[in-house]
């Protein structure tokens, strides 16, 4: 058996996507690799991957509804419109395509009318669906159109690219048939119709043998039933398969493993692999592949295995790669360069897509679920994500949507130093972001003033404090002795009263300022020594699941006694992560 050899693959260098499905209009410019399309909820990733299936598919005819048309208008024509660069030599005849080729320049993006030089010459391929639902498909050039003459790609060229849609009929490609991996993956003509048809025979015997066994009777009343109305057997009656019945066709040889049991009961994910590399062995047949949610039936290293199949770790992919995902895991082994975000315009309606960069890369990595959110709060750290959640879950508590529901994630930046190049990356990817953390390492005022000019929001405490310190000058006597009975509770609760000593400088220690806080009798200055020494050390609650605890069953229970000092800015970032004030 001889492989198909790889040569050059043509890939979509363009892709204009007008009036179809959720998606007013679209340009992208897409890389020759892997593109992974990641949007908040239904932005139009899957109509991308429709969009350029319909297209480049090797289609005669395919069917559209009005609700294919954007927002089911039918007034506008649905437009697709692919320009493809890296052409191999069949689709670089001048007999053939002589008057459709176009140049691109790879740094603007511009088409011009001419190949020339410094330019990659391309075709442009369009479909156009208009009210009366026929899809037109044609190539596009100001050269033809002025000379009035209009063609499509012939159809053995759009076979060679024709996109493969992992997941869309799985088992068709695990076995014999027509435009198969299975049978693309070698150019030989196998001699199999004479072995079919001794099959075909072989059955038909087969099952006679047993047949005739079982069914004495009924052949013998049948025999006689002939004899006595002059009806012809030749001496006897037999059951056999239908010679017309029994026909095997090269479809019918499918994969098995050792077992002989089909690889088309393979469970979803492993089919996906499988497919995935058949279709890497047949690259010349399928140099552009999409797969709609990626993730589907795979736990995360055969996630890993997937994107090393399709060629996410190759500096030179020999495949064009469009997916789509909504896993972190996913996101997480993937280069920035391999991710475009989808967004839509408010102003305009249109998608714009937004490709990350370089500084994206380390927040790819330690916390992917950013880049799948509607809206990011980038906190200073453990303490202000815990603090926020346990505030979210009191309320869940209640009856009210949780702010996972509504599309929030919470980002620990790991330092007030550290808060702004995520916060600022994801603003300019698009996402609205605001930046929650302590007022006591502010940040510098121009890079605050930029980031809340570009669309930000800013909350942190007023008098340059930190958590602890506007918690325990916030809250009332009863609420302090529940946050020191809190504080005692936790591993190092020991220390607690060493550290109430040390901060107060010997004026009080635990017991006493329990007293205090029971009583309502909290001496002038006493609230804040105790928030001294609550971010002493290692901090009594300076960890997620304390500060959740803290904020879920002593401060949120008590929220109209604390001052506003703390719930104005805890309600004005709550209302942030309902998304009462976002942009986009």
């Amino acid at each position: 058996m001889q492989f198909r050899k790889a040569s050059v693959l043509p890939k979509i260098v363009h892709l204009h996507v007008k009036h179809f499905r959720s998606i007013k209009e679209l340009w992208w410019k897409p890389s020759r690799g892997m593109n992974c399309l990641v949007g908040v909820g239904d932005s139009g990733k899957t109509t991308v991957l429709d969009a350029i299936d319909f297209c480049l598919g090797a289609r005669r005819s395919m069917q559209f509804s009005d609700y294919d048309f954007h927002k089911t208008d039918t007034t506008e024509p649905i437009k697709i419109i692919v320009a493809l660069g890296d052409l191999e030599p069949s689709l670089l005849s001048m007999d053939s395509y002589g008057d459709y080729f176009c140049g691109y320049n790879l740094t603007t993006g511009k088409f011009e009318g001419e190949p020339g030089h410094g330019l990659e010459t391309i075709l442009v391929l369009q479909l156009k669906v208009e009210k009366d639902l026929e899809p037109q498909w044609s190539l596009l050039s100001q050269r033809a159109k002025a000379k009035g003459i209009e063609r499509n790609l012939r159809w053995e060229d759009r076979q060679t690219f024709s996109p493969l849609r992992l997941g869309d009929h799985p088992d068709w490609h695990l076995a014999w048939r027509r435009g198969a991996l299975f049978e693309r993956l070698t150019d030989e003509k196998l001699k199999l119709t004479e072995g079919l048809s001794d099959a075909a025979r072989k059955a038909r015997a087969d099952f006679g043998g047993t047949a005739n066994k079982e069914l004495t009777g009924s052949l013998d009343a049948v025999k006689k039933s002939a004899d006595e109305l002059g009806v012809p057997t030749a001496g006897a009656v037999h059951a056999l398969l239908d010679a017309n019945s029994v026909k095997f066709g090269t479809g019918a040889i499918a994969l098995h493993d050792a077992n002989n049991i089909p690889l088309s009961s393979l469970g979803t994910g492993s089919k996906r692999l499988l497919i995935a590399g058949l279709a890497r062995k047949v690259a010349t047949s399928a140099s552009i592949a999409l797969v709609d949610e990626l993730e589907t039936g795979l736990e995360p290293h055969r996630i890993r295995s997937l994107l090393n199949t399709l060629g996410a770790k190759d500096a030179s992919a020999t495949q064009q790669v469009y997916a789509t995902t909504h896993s972190p895991v996913v996101l997480k082994e993937l280069d920035h360069t391999q991710l475009t975000l989808l967004r839509v315009d408010k102003t305009t309606g249109n998608h714009r897509v937004h490709s990350a960069s370089e500084s994206a890369q380390g927040l790819l990595r330690s916390n992917p679920e950013a880049f799948l959110a509607k809206r990011v709060i980038v906190c200073e750290g453990k303490s202000e994500v815990g603090f926020i959640r346990g505030f979210d879950q009191y309320s869940c508590g209640r009856g009210n949507v949780s702010m996972e529901a509504l599309g929030t994630v919470l980002v620990d930046a790991g330092g007030a130093k550290r808060v702004l190049p995520p916060a600022n990356e994801l603003l300019r990817l698009g996402y609205n972001v605001s930046i929650f953390m302590d007022s006591d390492v502010p940040l510098e005022a121009a890079d605050e003033e930029a980031f809340v000019a570009g669309g930000g929001s800013v909350f942190k405490w007023p008098n340059q404090c930190a958590l602890e310190d506007v918690i325990f000058r916030c809250a009332t006597g009863p609420v302090i002795a529940m946050l020191l009975d809190y504080a005692v509770s936790l591993p190092n609760g020991d220390k607690v009263d060493a550290q109430i000593c040390t901060a107060s400088k010997n004026q009080f220690n635990l017991a006493q300022a329990k007293t205090w806080a029971e009583t309502n009798t909290l001496p002038p200055g006493t609230a804040r020594i105790l928030g001294q020494a609550a971010r002493s050390g290692d901090g009594w609650f300076k960890r997620i699941a304390p500060y959740e605890h803290l904020a879920k069953n002593i401060l949120a229970p008590n929220y109209p006694h604390l001052h506003t000092d703390l719930t104005g800015i805890t309600t004005a970032l709550i209302n942030w992560a309902w998304g009462q004030y976002d942009r986009t």
